[in-house]
């Protein structure tokens, strides 16, 4: 993700979005169920989450149909620019 991608996703910072694709690393735990939140909490929280659950197919919707969701490879990204920065007002 480029830097104009990463300012135009902060700048969505406040816009509802969906988390899906986490799965649990336990056995006979359920699999997390998340409802809407703000798109930066919703990127701190797989930020933080990475190694208390499985990642590999995360997705996190927002805005409309034809923006793509953003993976674990562009949480990361936008984490290691923006960290707390994306829960601010």
């Amino acid at each position: 993700m480029d830097k104009p991608a990463m300012a135009s996703v902060f700048r969505m910072r406040h816009v509802p979005a969906s988390i899906s694709g986490v799965r649990s690393l336990g056995r006979g735990q359920a699999n997390p169920i998340f409802h809407s939140r703000p798109l930066g909490e919703a990127i701190r929280f797989i930020a933080e989450a990475d190694g208390q659950y499985d990642l590999s197919a995360v997705a996190i919707s927002y805005g409309d149909r034809s923006t793509p969701p953003l993976g674990s490879r562009e949480v990361k990204q936008l984490w290691s620019e923006y960290g707390e920065r994306l829960m601010e007002a």
